[in-house]
C-alpha cells in the first residue's frame, strides 16, 4: 500500500521545502569566488582593460587613414576601419547555445542572438532550449521584450539542434503582440522547415511569414534586382545586396553544387528545377526594408556541405559617414552553420569582422568529421585565417568531450551566454588568458 503522510493544518498545500530559492547576482559571484578564488585579481585587470581602451579612444581619436587598415587585417595593433568609432549600442553578439546534438550539462545547442539594440534583433538558429537561455540571460520580462522586438529568425538547416525551439519562440511572440498592430515574424530557412512549421500551425498560431533560404542566395538577390528597383521608396540599389561571391557554383543555384550524386543533392533541388521567386518578391521587399531599418546592407545565404538544404550566412552592415564626412565601411559577420571546410565558404566570409565557425570535433577525429560533414578545430581556424577574418569564434562543440582547446590570438572559444560587443573586439585576445583561468580544468592541449 502507498504510504500516506498526514501533515498539520498549518502546513497544508504543496511542500516547497525542496524548491531552491531564486539566485541573486551576489550569490552567484560568491559561489564563483569560492570555486575559483584567484579570479578576483584577473577580473579587476579586465575592468582596467576596458577603462584603458576608453581613455585611449578619448585621448587618441582616429583622425586619418593611417591609423586604420582595410581587410584582410594582418596587424593586430591596428584597428580595422569598420570598427572606427563604433558605439556600444551598435551591435552585440550573444552565444545562447554552443554545443551540438542535444543540450548537456556544459552547453545548450545552437542559437546566436544578434542584437542591434534600438534597431531590433535577429536569431541565427533556434535549437532546443533557446527561449530558456534568453530568459536566463535577460530575465523573464526582458526576454519577453527581446522576443517581441525580433525582426527575423534565420535557420541554417533542419537538424533538431538548430530549429526545434522555433515554434515556442514564435508562439510566445504571437501571444505578446496579440491585439497590438504588428507584422508576422519573418522566418528564413530551408524549404523542409516550412513543412514542419505548417504542421505545427495546425495546432497553434505562429504568426510568421516564411522565406526559403534559396531566395536569399547571391543568385536570387541578383535575379530580384529589377523588382527592388521598381520601388524606389522602399529600396536602394539591389546591387548593394551583393557580396560578390565569384564562384560559379554559388552564382548558379541549379549548378553542380546540387548536381545528382553530390553531397548536397535533395528532392527539392535538382538540376533543371529553377527557383521561382515570383511568389517571394513581396517578402523579399519586406526583408530589404527590414535590413535598411536595422542598418544592414546585405543578408546572403549560401549552401554549405553538411546535409541537403544546409546553409551558412553572411551579414553585412551598411557604410557609415563620420563627423568629417569620411565613409566608414560596414562590419561583416559570417556564420558557417554546420559544414565541412570548402572554398565557397571562404569566399562568402572573405574579410569578415567576425567569423562564427563550427568546431564539432577535435583534431584527432578528422575521419569522423569528414564522415559526418563537420569541421575540426584546426580546420575551422584555418578557414578563418584564409578568409582574412579579424576575429574567429568557435562554437558547436561535441557534447561527449567538454574540453576547450587553447587557441591563437585571432580565435576565441564560445561558451553559453557569452556576449561580445563589437566595440570590444580588439580586446578579445587580451581576455583569453583570463578565460583559461575561469575554465581551468576544461582546457585540452592544442597545437597549431
Amino acid at each position: 500500500m502507498p504510504a500516506v503522510l498526514l501533515r498539520p493544518h498549518a502546513q497544508l498545500g504543496l511542500d516547497r521545502s525542496q524548491i531552491p530559492s531564486l539566485a541573486i547576482h551576489s550569490q552567484i559571484i560568491d559561489e564563483l569566488l569560492a570555486e575559483v578564488s584567484e579570479i578576483v585579481d584577473p577580473a579587476n585587470h579586465v575592468k582596467q582593460l576596458w577603462h584603458e581602451l576608453k581613455e585611449e579612444k578619448e585621448l587618441n581619436p582616429v583622425k586619418d587613414n593611417k591609423h586604420v587598415i582595410k581587410e584582410p587585417w594582418l596587424d593586430e595593433n591596428t584597428l580595422p576601419s569598420c570598427l572606427e568609432k563604433m558605439r556600444r549600442d551598435d551591435l552585440e553578439i550573444v552565444l545562447l547555445g554552443t554545443g551540438s546534438s542535444q543540450p548537456s550539462k556544459y552547453w545548450n545547442v545552437s542559437s546566436i542572438y544578434i542584437n542591434f539594440f534600438s534597431k531590433g534583433s535577429l536569431l541565427f538558429d533556434c535549437g532546443e532550449g533557446t527561449l530558456g537561455q534568453l530568459k536566463r540571460r535577460y530575465g523573464i520580462d526582458s526576454a519577453n521584450d527581446t522576443v517581441r522586438n525580433l525582426k527575423s529568425v534565420w535557420i541554417s538547416h533542419i537538424h533538431a539542434d538548430h530549429h526545434t525551439d522555433l515554434p515556442r519562440v514564435l508562439a510566445l511572440r504571437c501571444d505578446l503582440l496579440r491585439g497590438v498592430p504588428h507584422e508576422p515574424l519573418l522566418v528564413i530557412g530551408p524549404r523542409q522547415l516550412k513543412g514542419f512549421l505548417d504542421a505545427y500551425r495546425r495546432l497553434e498560431d505562429l504568426d510568421m511569414q516564411f522565406l526559403d533560404c534559396r531566395s536569399t542566395t547571391e543568385a536570387s538577390w541578383n535575379a530580384s534586382d529589377h523588382e527592388f528597383e521598381s520601388n524606389k521608396d522602399q529600396s536602394a540599389s539591389g546591387s548593394a545586396l551583393s557580396l560578390h561571391i565569384n564562384n560559379k557554383r554559388l552564382q548558379d543555384n541549379n549548378g553542380s553544387f546540387f548536381a545528382r550524386g553530390s553531397q548536397m543533392q535533395s528532392f527539392w533541388q535538382r538540376p533543371g528545377s529553377p527557383i521561382d521567386n515570383s511568389a517571394a518578391y513581396p517578402i523579399l521587399e519586406r526583408l530589404k526594408k527590414m535590413l535598411l531599418e536595422s542598418g544592414l546592407e546585405a543578408l546572403i545565404s549560401f549552401p554549405v556541405v553538411h546535409c541537403p538544404q544546409a546553409y551558412g550566412i553572411a551579414l553585412k552592415a551598411a557604410e557609415r559617414v563620420n563627423s568629417i564626412e569620411k565613409v566608414i565601411p560596414g562590419w561583416k559577420i559570417g556564420y558557417s552553420g554546420d559544414t565541412r571546410p570548402f572554398a565557397e565558404l571562404r569566399e562568402a566570409c572573405r574579410g569578415a569582422t567576425v567569423l562564427i565557425h563550427e568546431a564539432t570535433f577535435e583534431d584527432g577525429l578528422v575521419e569522423e568529421a569528414i564522415a559526418k560533414n563537420h569541421s575540426t578545430t584546426k580546420e575551422a581556424i584555418e578557414m578563418g585565417n584564409s578568409a582574412g577574418a579579424y576575429r574567429i569564434i568557435l562554437t558547436h562543440f561535441s557534447q561527449r568531450d567538454p574540453k576547450i582547446p587553447i587557441l591563437t590570438i585571432h580565435t576565441c572559444i564560445a561558451f553559453d551566454m557569452m556576449s561580445i560587443n563589437i566595440a570590444d573586439l580588439p580586446l578579445l585576445p587580451k581576455v583569453l588568458t583570463y578565460l583559461k583561468l575561469l575554465f581551468r580544468g576544461h582546457f585540452c592541449n592544442f597545437s597549431f
